[in-house]
């Protein structure tokens, strides 16, 4: 049980340091810098370029 509980924490935490990382340049991701994706969802950026890229993109 405690094997599973451990494994369960893990993947929660490697799923939360994943949100972290900008999705265009992989850096960490400033929380003030945001957009929102095609389904709704908030998306963090490492700068104002990134996210004008994604913005482009995702218009």
């Amino acid at each position: 049980m405690k094997t599973l509980l451990t494994l369960a924490v893990l993947s929660l935490a490697s799923a939360a340091m994943a949100a972290d990382k900008c999705p265009i340049s992989g850096k960490d991701a400033k929380p003030n810098i945001t957009s929102k994706d095609k389904d709704g969802k908030t998306v963090s950026f490492c700068c104002n370029n990134c996210k004008a890229k994604f913005d482009k993109k995702n218009g």
